[in-house]
């Protein structure tokens, strides 16, 4: 009996660990974010390792990155976000991207950019971290289309953005 116990948590062990190198990490490592403001000026600050999904589907982003991120629906809602490595099911991943615009080492705005992998139209809420305000404010976005991809644009600077309430609508 205690070598059957042994040989599943051995099992148990091995499949943990291939599952871990094989899918993408959940968590972004800790990292410096780097915004310019201006010529002379730039805002910095440190990041801890963070999720880039909370709760199983809020989606937060920061300036610079890229994100695959697969997701179920459920009666009409997307559900069970993952982060991926690679596009694998091209009609369940959503492309994510938020970057900075400068010029000059010039803020001149942040991009945003979702891609609906979808059969129906992607209705979803933002939520902006404003570095003037350092406070998270509500923001409007238009609805993906589906199979095609949106772009939102802010002359603000922007620390993060924190994306959820993602519904399908046929629209």
């Amino acid at each position: 009996m205690a070598n059957r116990i042994l040989i599943l948590l051995f099992i148990i062990c091995i499949a943990h660990e291939s599952f871990a190198q094989s899918g993408a990490p959940q968590k972004r490592p800790p990292f410096e974010l780097k915004l310019s403001v201006d010529k002379d000026q730039f805002y910095s600050a440190p990041m801890p390792e963070s999720n880039y999904i909370i709760n199983d589907s809020i989606v937060q982003i920061f300036p610079g990155e890229k994100l695959l991120i697969e997701a179920d629906v459920i009666n009409d809602k997307l559900t069970n976000f993952r982060v991926v490595n690679e596009i694998r099911n091209e009609n369940k991943t959503l492309v994510i991207e938020f970057e900075q615009t400068t010029k000059n080492k010039m803020h001149e705005g942040m991009n945003f950019t979702i891609y609906n992998p979808f059969g129906k139209v992607i209705h979803y809420k933002a939520m902006m971290n404003l570095m003037k305000n350092d406070r998270w404010v509500r923001t409007s976005v238009i609805p993906v289309m589906a199979e095609l991809r949106s772009i939102e644009m802010w002359p603000d600077l922007i620390t993060s953005l924190a994306l959820t309430g993602f519904t399908l609508k046929d629209e």
